[in-house]
């Protein structure tokens, strides 16, 4: 593809509001530089599927172990469709066995009453964490969370 015919295809994704200015003056730049394979236009589509596939944790509410297959559901189904969507399946997956493990601590820990209070705490970042990642996730930044082990 030529410089003017990429140039042409940032203005139409930049009409369409598919990139910001911004992105479409960084992309052109790098167009004119001749590194084109080195710059990604950000989809909008797979940023929408990685804040859903964070929100659909909250699933577990409604339908018990929903809140735990959703996700890994939605990563496995299409991470390969959306390369992006691969690291907030990893992410909120990491999240989903240390909160498991957390979980069975916090358990162990309820006979000498702490553990009530690690529930409390699991709890309160069982309902931020998926928002937060959610939303960072929708601007096209993964987001770890705090406190997940890397399992993946």
């Amino acid at each position: 593809m030529s410089v003017s015919e990429e140039i042409q295809r940032l203005t139409q994704l930049r009409d369409r509001g598919a990139i910001t200015e911004a992105e479409f003056q960084d992309a052109k730049a790098g167009a004119i530089r001749g590194d084109q394979p080195g710059f990604a236009v950000p989809n909008p589509s797979a940023n929408q599927m990685a804040m859903i596939l964070h929100f659909s944790q909250y699933l577990g509410y409604m339908v018990p172990m929903l809140g735990f297959a959703a996700p890994i559901l939605i990563w496995q189904l299409k991470k390969d469709d959306m390369p992006e969507l691969d690291i907030h399946g990893r992410i909120v997956a990491n999240w989903m066995l240390s909160l498991l493990i957390y979980s069975l601590i916090s358990a162990a820990l309820t006979f000498i009453l702490i553990g009530f209070l690690g529930f409390l705490v699991l709890g309160l970042l069982s309902l931020i964490y998926p928002i937060v990642g959610g939303i960072k996730a929708n601007d096209g930044h993964p987001w770890d969370y705090p406190g997940s082990l890397r399992f993946f």
